[in-house]
């Protein structure tokens, strides 16, 4: 809108409010009020110009307070969400943080488990460089290991059956 378009809407909103008040404060229109007491019609008019910024800034304010009520919302529930992260995250720490194996079950399993995987090596014909090749002592020698470390993961499952399992990826 150009500047006279603006002025033209502003005196036409002064002149309505103008009206109403007299309307409201008088029960009569302003043109009757302005012939009888132009003095009573020209407060009507000032009142008009003090009041009509003042209404026209409420929107803006309205619309700025009810911002500024919903952001401080959104913050409480945010810190309440935030509290609520770093009590699970606390809890997740202080669970990673305890000993969970306390006489190295769970390293001596996985050796348990690395000398069972030596006798898979074994047996798809993977053997100890540097020694002649002598199958049949070889394989009483994996053998014997082999039942002495089953024999011991299962007593070692046995004590501690959730800390015996290892993942596989």
């Amino acid at each position: 809108m150009d500047a006279d378009a603006l002025e033209t809407t502003r005196e036409a909103r002064l002149a309505a409010l103008a009206e109403q008040l007299c309307r409201q404060y008088d029960y009569r229109p302003l043109a009757e009020v302005e012939k009888e007491d132009p003095e009573r019609a020209r407060e009507h008019r000032d009142a008009a110009v003090d009041l009509l910024p003042w209404i026209e800034e409420r929107p803006r304010e309205e619309r700025r307070n009810a911002f500024e009520r919903g952001y401080a919302k959104g913050r409480e529930r945010q810190k309440v969400r935030t509290a609520a992260d770093m009590r699970r995250l606390e809890a997740e720490v202080a669970e990673l943080r305890q000993d969970r194996d306390p006489d190295g079950l769970r390293a001596r399993i996985r050796d348990l488990e690395h000398a069972l995987a030596g006798w898979d090596r074994f047996m798809t014909g993977r053997v100890r460089h540097g020694q002649p090749v002598d199958w049949k002592a070889q394989a009483a020698e994996y053998l014997a290991q082999l039942v002495e470390v089953q024999r011991e993961l299962a007593v070692l499952k046995g004590v501690q059956p959730s800390n015996a399992t290892r993942r596989t990826s």
